[in-house]
Order: C-alpha cells, then structure tokens, then sequence
C-alpha cells in the first residue's frame, strides 16, 4: 500500500459544512434558506440569552424555536459562551466556566450532548498574558470540547485542520472571493488522475445571519447554498459530524505490512487506496 486517503461516507472526496453564530432572530430566515437547498449547519449558541426574558432580548431565538428549526431540523447546536467571553483575554476560571456552564446548559435545555464550539468574541486571535493556546486547549480538551472554530485568514486550500481546537473555516459570507472559490470548489477533482491530488476537501462557511439583514444581501447566501446544492461528490453535515467522521477515519488501525486495515469503531469509513474506493464497516478487517 503506497497511499491511503480518507472518503468522506459514501465515497465522496468532498465536504460543506457552515457555522452560524448567536441564535438571531434571522437564524429562522437562514433555516429556510437550508432546508430549501438541502445544506446542514452549525448553530453556535449563548446560553445566557436563553434565560433572559424577551422584552429584554427581542432579537434572539426562543428556545422553542431553536429545538423545531435548529434541532428538530437535523442541524446542530454548539457553545458560544454563556456570557460570550473571548477565552485568550479572560482570565482563566472565568473562561472555564463561561464554556462550561454554556455547555451545560445547553444538554440541560435542549436534552442532547454538546462537545462543539465556536470561539466567542475575538476568541484565541488576541490572547494576553498569561493566558496561551496551549492552557486553553488543555482546559477545553478537559470540559470535553472536541473541536472549536477560531479565524484567521480565509484561504482556498479546502484542508482539514490540524487541529480541531484551532479550526479555520474558509470564508466569510462577505470574503469578495466566495463565489470564485465555491467555483473552484466545486470543480476540483476528487478522482484526479495524480492519486496525491484525491484528497479530501472541505468548505468551510461561517457568519452571523443579521450580517444578511444588515447589508441587505441574502441573495450572497442564497447564491451560494443553490450552487453548492445537489451535488452528488459532495457531504453535507454538521461541524461535530465533520470530526466524528474524521475521529473514526484517524482510529484505523493498520497491520505492518499495510494488508489489513480494522475499524474498532461503530462508523462505517471510506477511503482511496492506491486507485481503488474500499470501504470497511464497524469491526470489519478489511483485506487488501
């Protein structure tokens, strides 16, 4: 065996997942926009605006509202930070529990397991002393965190993370290049003739939904969810079904001399073995 490659399920060599952040009001119009094109997000949620009353907050999603349009809709919900507090500036008790009373509430309220998140304000790109990435992944890892959406620059290489904790998306709404990119998204070859070039790729789209009602301009995601939609080579999913897949694929275990691949998990994974789709079940020894 010269090179294995991850599939996404079903064999398909391509990935779209999208992160919205706040639960707005205008979540609902986005939702919408989702269900019509067949697209799965991730809703990164404040906890403590779900307990205030709503004369207070008009403008968030009621807890109803989030379990039949985001929940109920196959669509998943991450922490945000009970108080939105960015975890490279606050000290550190006071970030741990803004995750983990957000995380906690959110099992508690909507009656499910939340191990995402998306980092809340200005997050891990300004961290000051005595604060580092290297506590923060540490505490995160131990409040049972798996992965977490940070920014930097927006890029086209449509890789993996290295780091689930670290996790870049790869544009904005907004990036003036989204649309170029989704092209080239879209026409890259999954089964290349050059077998290195079949890796795995992911498009990554994050916001917030009151950007649209801001700029007046949800025609940006609704250009983008219609020409990404239907698409047969490509996975729609949720950030947590991104990493659990890719946990699943990473706990592979191969013989010495590469002849036998066991999956100890209960995912069935696909991969690209020097030409050739193989797939191998949960307990399954595949046999090359």
């Amino acid at each position: 065996m010269r090179y294995r490659l991850m599939r996404y399920p079903g064999g398909k060599p391509k990935a779209l997942t999208l992160s919205y952040d706040d639960g707005i009001r205008a979540d609902l119009k986005l939702c919408e926009i989702l269900k019509k094109y067949g697209l799965k997000c991730t809703f990164n949620i404040n906890s403590g605006s779900l307990t205030l009353p709503s004369m207070i907050n008009p403008n968030r999603l009621t807890v109803d509202e989030i379990k039949e349009h985001i929940v109920g809709a196959g669509h998943e919900i991450a922490v945000h930070g009970r108080r939105h507090l960015a975890p490279g500036i606050a000290s550190a008790p006071v970030a741990i529990k803004d995750v983990l009373d957000c995380r906690t509430e959110l099992e508690e309220i909507f009656g499910t397991v939340v191990r995402g998140m998306a980092y809340p304000d200005t997050g891990i790109t300004k961290i000051h002393y005595p604060n580092s990435f290297a506590s923060i992944r540490s505490y995160l890892s131990e409040l049972g965190i798996v992965y977490s959406r940070t920014l930097s620059a927006d890029n086209n290489s449509f890789m993996l993370p290295e780091d689930f904790l670290a996790w870049v998306p790869t544009a904005h709404h907004n990036n003036p290049n989204l649309m170029k990119w989704a092209d080239e998204f879209i026409e890259a070859d999954g089964y290349h003739k050059i077998i290195t070039r079949r890796y795995p790729r992911l498009f990554y789209l994050w916001g917030h939904s009151y950007e649209f009602d801001n700029n007046d301009n949800w025609d940006v995601i609704e250009r983008f969810a219609e020409k990404m939609s239907g698409r047969s080579d490509i996975w729609y999913a949720t950030n947590i079904e991104i990493y659990e897949y890719v946990e699943a694929y990473g706990r592979l275990v191969t013989s010495a001399d590469g002849s036998r691949i066991y999956n100890p998990t209960v995912t069935e994974v696909f991969m690209h073995i020097d030409g050739k789709e193989y797939s191998v079940k949960p307990g399954e020894t595949l046999v090359l």
